[in-house]
């Protein structure tokens, strides 16, 4: 079932109490919950947006391509990079496009140490896409790394603080040592498509190769632009004996 962001929310207010009886009360007394929206202060009633934000932004509702997951015309099945590239990655999903307020809001949780906004996207992505996802039948969530170098200066790898949190959502493990980045990449938001995949060569492996242990895999990413990334993380794991590798973000590129 699909609501309006506002039933969603109200809909979580209920959630939200029942956690806050458990102790999470001196949890958010330490560190204060925040709208990921306009990064103000929440209140108890509030679970997990302002109420000045949540109409807002608005989930895809409407059709998806049936490769990516990004909103397309209702007479199309895919969208337009998807039906003229072959990509690695099985399927997609993500509950909102990237754009608007969302785009702020995804930066402060990348590069200014707004960890706490991941609980708002896990809850998202399980609430809009988490039962086409299940109906995929993951084994396992797997957060993009990060180069080893760029974790440390920025403390945190964005990936693996939501994938920790949609795997509680979806009671299903989660492994952040399958994979690593090995290479030192540029940044790809600043690379043309064929420059991002050329720059991606060689940049992932195994953590420890010839132990592929899962069979279906669910990669999590805070945001999905031309899919090199992903790509480059599924052709990986299927050399190494995935038979299914999907991906799941809080935002998609439209």
């Amino acid at each position: 079932m699909r609501l309006h962001p506002a039933e969603w929310i109200r809909e979580s207010a209920g959630y939200m109490k029942e956690k806050n009886k458990t102790g999470n009360w001196l949890l958010n007394a330490v560190y204060p919950r925040r709208c990921p929206i306009c990064d103000g202060l929440l209140s108890r009633e509030e679970p997990y947006l302002c109420r000045n934000c949540v109409e807002k932004i608005h989930p895809i509702l409407g059709a998806r391509c049936k490769k990516c997951g990004k909103p397309v015309g209702s007479e199309e099945e895919f969208c337009r990079d998807c039906s003229r590239t072959r990509h690695s990655f099985d399927r997609g999903f993500a509950p909102y496009g990237y754009h608007g307020e969302l785009e702020a809001s995804l930066m402060r949780f990348k590069y200014h140490e707004r960890q706490e906004y991941a609980g708002f996207y896990a809850h998202a992505a399980f609430f809009y896409v988490g039962k086409q996802i299940q109906r995929r039948n993951p084994e396992v969530l797997v957060p993009v790394p990060l180069h080893p170098a760029r974790q440390r200066q920025r403390g945190y790898n964005q990936a693996e603080v939501f994938a920790e949190k949609l795997a509680e959502e979806m009671e299903l493990p989660m492994n952040a040592r399958l994979i690593r980045r090995v290479k030192k990449t540029k940044r790809q938001k600043e690379l043309s498509p064929a420059e991002r995949r050329k720059n991606l060569e060689g940049a992932f492996a195994l953590a420890k190769p010839g132990q592929m242990k899962y069979c279906r895999i669910l990669l999590v990413d805070d945001i999905f632009t031309t899919g090199s990334t992903v790509d480059a993380i599924a052709s990986l794991l299927k050399v190494n004996g995935a038979e299914q590798v999907d991906f799941v973000c809080a935002a998609i590129v439209k």
